[in-house]
């Protein structure tokens, strides 16, 4: 599978992140941790705000997940009910995963222990959140039904240069001592397969409005005429992705009205989809050339190239001619 895009995956064991560092040093998403319980009750990560707000201020992706005992319904609801009062008003552009792992949730039933994730992953789901689950290769293969849970996204954890898992996956953590910039010691890799921000943006989950009403474009391009020009990760105007270069790119589909008084566009920028709005001067909707008109172009210059050439080797008889006179 093609890597979509590389990450890491905290909790408050990396204590104080230089996120700024993190993305610098070429991580684009960070899972972070919300938090697990235990026999005195749900916990919550102290360092989840903080990990959530530096991540997203140094332009990075961030979804999250919590460790799971959960044994019973009723511990299932106790952990999803607090985990969400602390989601509230976030904007993820990953899920939110169940972490199943615990060598406690080994004793459960396969079909029982796979019928109590798959509750905790409808409860979010019910709330806006898009679930997904979390655990290693063995865990999935001994403890799991993970065919009963293929609707949802799977991130699984495997550290010996491959997956062994035989299904499909989303995500793989590849290595739980990795060193990256901005952290003081040892954390956890990952590869994400997907991008989840098209299925957010259509189902409004994680904090995702609906957004604007799309139709299909074909023949046009999105025209950069100002270094002013900026463009979002989703048709919202505060999910910056940043400034996009003078040029043309690839229109894929364009309101069918104004949304945020705006008229947006997806386009294709390097390998993935953005959008922007239509802005006179600094961002418009123009024509994509016609393959005749590259072919017609492509003539021009081929012309053009060949009186270049003549005019240097012209050019280059009369300085052999200059030189000569000047040596009699």
């Amino acid at each position: 599978m093609a890597i979509y895009e590389t990450g890491i995956d905290v909790s408050r064991y990396q204590g104080e992140v230089n996120w700024q560092a993190v993305a610098a040093a070429g991580k684009q998403f960070a899972l972070v941790r919300i938090g697990s319980s235990s026999s005195g009750g749900v916990y919550i990560d102290p360092y989840f705000q903080r990990n959530i707000a530096g991540a997203k201020a140094a332009g990075m992706k961030v979804g999250a997940y919590y460790y799971t005992y959960a044994r019973t319904e009723e511990a299932v609801i106790n952990e999803v009910s607090a985990f969400l009062a602390v989601l509230e008003g976030l904007r993820l552009e990953y899920p939110v995963f169940v972490d199943v792992e615990d060598n406690s949730l080994k004793t459960l039933p396969r079909a029982e222990l796979t019928r109590l994730v798959k509750f905790a992953m409808d409860i979010l789901d019910q709330k806006g959140w898009l679930p997904g689950f979390y655990t290693y290769t063995s865990f999935a293969n001994t403890n799991l039904d993970t065919g009963a849970l293929a609707a949802y996204p799977f991130w699984v954890a495997d550290y010996r240069g491959y997956v062994g898992f035989q299904g499909s996956y989303d995500l793989w953590q590849y290595s739980s001592t990795g060193r990256v910039n901005g952290i003081g010691g040892n954390v956890d890799l990952d590869y994400s397969y997907k991008n989840f921000l098209p299925l957010l943006i259509e189902t409004g989950k994680n904090g995702y409005g609906k957004g604007p009403n799309l139709v299909p474009v074909a023949g046009k391009e999105l025209a950069v005429k100002s270094a002013q020009a900026l463009y979002y990760y989703s048709p919202d105007l505060n999910d910056l992705a940043g400034y996009l270069p003078l040029g043309s790119y690839p229109v894929t589909a364009m309101s069918d009205g104004e949304y945020l008084g705006y008229t947006w566009v997806t386009f294709t920028y390097g390998d993935s989809e953005f959008w922007a709005t239509l802005r006179q001067g600094v961002t418009e909707l123009q024509d994509a050339p016609k393959p005749e008109d590259c072919e017609e172009v492509r003539l021009e210059l081929a012309v053009a190239q060949a009186k270049i050439s003549t005019a240097r080797q012209a050019l280059g008889w009369v300085l052999e001619e200059l030189e000569a006179g000047q040596g009699g």
